[in-house]
């Protein structure tokens, strides 16, 4: 049993009370509300919010996806994380699949972009109308929570309408929505009980016909309060002279609920008042959780029993399996055991932590262990829970737990993790403050304890300085590194890039950014890593694909394939597509460069089959995808091209930077169709998307695409604009196969430029304008002679290398297997090298795929 059981009663509607009324007048409000944007549901604990939605859930016309939030949903990626899962059941059960990769993207990405790609998929398959409900959104404090939902609220698709349930106005920015009547708002007085409601309540649920008399009384000391009247009613169903009781309770008590508490406590046979003490540790629970801090062994029996007595006893799932006390009970039994047995708390706390961490509940665990104020055991359980919480991108809850330990009882690597999760977020004075911290400890430690704290505080500074973008500093670290390299490895298998199909478009890889000495300064560390055994880690191989990407861009293509040829089979052994896909691009686009046409198309194609059976395979075969489209588009195959990327839905009126890829090669195929007005508008939004993450070598493809772009149709001065911050960007950068790789198109176009800039030269030239020409000219240099085009006659789409290889084995009559061992493939992989081939020769089985090759004289020559 792990963490997913606790995640399926956060997003499913609690079961309705027995004891229940329905609530038709509010139920038709909601109804009515989802013609609009949004509802808030705000009023103090007891007024029955969650009761009401609950009830409204399963009956609503539309269907409704149920997020029950908690103070430990107070994460970024957490809550955005289980908000999918709870909208997944009704858009796609792959939903979570596509989204989360992305999410562990945060914070090297926005927040914004991530939300685009989720918007997008509710527009495009949430049902005809959707409900989503964010029920106790006041647990919630972090302010990138909602300025993130405000975004998400004003982008909504317009079938899809979002409650939340909150004790107080959610500091979320909502008031136009409000002002265009598309907000419905239910206060505490609306949710109030009327008199005919609270008559039918005491009715239902304690068998009581009150006269009008008594309801009045009723109605004047709750004034229609739901968890009072709740207890009012247990307390007279239980009373042996119910008019006794209205007699002798005159509503002047100082606190009503404390006093029926107190009441129906009080006449709680002793064995469920233990209970309850005990248990009121406990935020959710199941029997095996009671049993661990009861001490009964039959938590199952009394359950049901105090189901039974409706004592404000909230079930979380179908089941009946986990429950919750209602909040102010909870609070109630809490005080009233700190009041008993003050020395209990803490011991109740231990004993959850540990039951519940000897279920794999890690994140339970860790909460009741700082709970009980046991910082031994919840530093113990963080240490050995960290690489989850990190896999997750929960780096909000991570700090948190940490701030909620004392330094002292923090273990050395940990704390260390904690001032490098501090720089990933931005935090860089508190990371220093830590930092400084730990340097104070290392001074009194000696020996390998000593070394290791050391080097790993010199690791954290490194990233430290390159985060902060002080490169001097970062340089002058790096002279030292081969004394100070960490023995951790939690520093060097961190996963840099899960969605970019370049890695230079990552943080990591400085988002295009090449500054003065990075090549010296990359070599240097990879050597290092080498000597001291790191070579094989993701931390070595990021380096590597990342300097192979810049040779690439360098147009060093010699030296951009060595260190290619490195990366690839570690990436292909550790199945990391971050590193994989982007090194097959690269290698492809390499290849073209070349003029191996067919090995470029290779690369991409033996990448898709190797991806396949990622966990992430949707997404980087999204991104391959789009890299073979915009082979074909430089091919001069649009048809194909379009038929690629007609397969990966791409919805150029909302792009997503997470597809950076796919829309980019979307609008080159749109410049390509002579649909220049479609393609210059998604390139204005997609550099748009671009320069909101900082990405520098996006910005030089967008303005070098819009360039070439308004040169086709004619407008010289735009194209002009556009080239120049193409070039501006790229020449302290050294960009050169981004303008190389544009083709005939950019070599016409530089050369316009260049003459057009001598032309208007009057007088002194300033240096920075003669660089920037002698940069123009360098490039000029670089356009290879005019290529002639393939010819191809007759086949559709071009056959790969390897996928000629394979049928010119099935033409010679080997099977499957045979293929396979011949070309050292395996059996699957030849099945899909052949399934493409039928699909490009337009045949459906070997027979007729050897009769086309024959039409086609495929092998005149082999």
């Amino acid at each position: 049993m792990r963490q997913d059981v606790i995640l399926q009663t956060k997003i499913r509607p609690p079961l309705p009370r027995d004891n229940g009324i329905a609530r038709d007048r509010l139920a038709r409000r909601l109804t009515e509300a989802l013609n609009g944007r949004l509802t808030l549901v705000c009023a103090p604990a007891g007024f029955g919010k969650t009761t009401l939605l609950s009830q409204w859930a399963r009956q609503s016309p539309a269907p409704v996806a149920w997020f029950s939030i908690d103070e430990t949903d107070d994460d970024l990626m957490k809550f955005w994380r289980t908000f999918v899962r709870s909208v997944a059941p009704f858009v796609s059960p792959a939903l979570p699949e596509r989204l989360e990769p992305l999410l562990l993207a945060y914070p090297n990405a926005t927040i914004r972009s991530i939300l685009d790609i989720l918007l997008s998929e509710l527009e495009e398959k949430a049902p005809d109308r959707l409900a989503i409900v964010l029920d106790d959104y006041h647990t919630l404090s972090d302010a990138s929570i909602h300025d993130s939902l405000a975004y998400a609220i004003d982008h909504l698709p317009d079938r899809v309408h979002l409650t939340i349930s909150s004790r107080t106005e959610p500091p979320v920015s909502t008031a136009k929505w409000n002002a265009r009547g598309q907000r419905l708002d239910l206060s505490a007085k609306q949710l109030s009980f009327t008199p005919e409601e609270t008559g039918r309540f005491c009715r239902d649920s304690a068998g009581l016909a009150l006269s009008d008399e008594r309801i009045g009384q009723l109605m004047r000391w709750t004034e229609g309060w739901a968890a009072s009247l709740q207890l009012i009613s247990l307390r007279l169903s239980e009373h042996d002279d119910p008019e006794r009781f209205f007699d002798q309770y005159r509503g002047d008590d100082r606190n009503l609920m404390q006093y029926l508490f107190e009441e129906v406590f009080g006449h709680l046979p002793d064995e469920l008042r233990t209970f309850l003490l005990r248990t009121s540790a406990l935020s959710r629970f199941d029997a095996p959780a009671c049993d661990a801090l009861a001490l009964t062994g039959n938590a199952g029996r009394v359950l049901e029993e105090l189901r039974k007595r409706n004592l404000l006893l909230s079930p979380l799932d179908d089941a009946g399996t986990w429950y919750r006390y209602h909040h102010l009970l909870s609070l109630f039994l809490r005080n009233r055991l700190q009041a008993e047995e003050p020395g209990l708390w803490p011991e109740l706390n231990r004993l959850a932590a540990l039951h519940f961490a000897g279920r794999g509940l890690m994140d339970e665990a860790i909460e009741h262990a700082l709970a009980a104020g046991d910082s031994a055991m919840a530093a113990g359980l963080l240490a050995g829970h960290v690489q989850t919480v990190l896999r997750n991108g929960e780096l909000a809850t991570l700090l948190r737990w940490m701030g909620q330990l004392p330094p002292e009882a923090v273990p050395h690597p940990l704390a260390l993790l904690h001032s490098f999760v501090l720089i990933v977020t931005g935090q860089f004075e508190r990371a220093r403050a830590e930092l400084s911290r730990l340097e104070r400890v290392a001074e009194g430690l000696e020996g390998d304890e000593a070394r290791e704290i050391q080097s790993g505080l010199f690791f954290v500074k490194i990233n430290l300085a390159f985060s902060a973008g002080d490169y001097d500093q970062w340089y002058a670290y790096a002279e030292r590194l081969p004394d100070m390299l960490p023995k951790s490895p939690m520093f060097y298998y961190l996963n840099y890039n899960t969605n970019e199909p370049l890695v230079r478009r990552t943080v990591f890889g400085l988002r295009g950014e090449q500054p003065p000495g990075i090549e010296a300064l990359s070599h240097r560390i990879i050597s290092i890593l080498d000597s001291r055994g790191w070579g094989h880690s993701l931390f070595a191989q990021y380096i590597v694909q990342s300097v192979a990407e810049g040779y690439y861009e360098w147009d060093r293509l010699r030296d951009g394939e060595e260190l290619l040829r490195r990366v690839e089979p570690v990436a292909r052994r550790q199945r990391i597509g971050g590193l994989l896909v982007p090194n097959r691009i690269v290698l492809s686009r390499l290849r073209w460069a070349e003029g191996s046409r067919d090995a470029a198309f290779e690369a991409l194609e033996e990448a898709a089959v190797e991806v396949r059976d990622y966990p992430d395979a949707d997404h980087w075969l999204s991104v391959l995808g789009a890299a073979r489209a915009h082979l074909l588009i430089r091919e001069g195959n649009l048809a194909q091209a379009e038929k690629e990327l007609n397969r990966l839905r791409l919805q150029p009126e909302k792009p997503s930077l997470f597809r950076v890829m796919e829309y980019t090669t979307l609008a080159r195929l749109l410049g390509a169709r002579r649909k220049e007005k479609e393609a210059l508008q998604l390139l204005e939004t997609l550099m748009r998307l671009n320069k909101r993450e900082g990405s520098l070598i996006g910005m030089a493809e967008v303005a070098a695409l819009r360039a070439l772009i308004e040169a086709q149709r004619g407008y010289r001065s735009a194209a002009f604009g556009y080239l120049e911050q193409a070039l501006d960007i790229g020449h302290p950068n050294g960009y050169i196969r981004t303008f190389l790789d544009e083709g005939d198109p950019m070599l016409s176009l530089l050369r316009q430029f260049r003459d057009y800039r001598l032309k208007q030269r009057t007088g002194l030239v300033c240096e920075p304008e003669e660089a920037a020409l002698g940069y123009v000219s360098d490039l000029l240099t670089r356009f290879a002679p005019k290529e002639q085009p393939i010819a191809r006659p007759n086949v559709p789409e071009p056959l790969t290398a390897k996928e000629r290889a394979v049928l010119l084995e099935a033409v010679r009559g080997a099977v499957n297997r045979e293929i396979a061992e011949r070309l050292h493939l395996t059996e699957g992989t030849v099945k899909v090298y052949l399934s493409r081939v039928y699909a490009k020769l337009g045949v459906s089985s070997r027979i007729q795929a050897l009769h086309r090759a024959e039409e086609l004289r495929l092998f005149e020559l082999e």
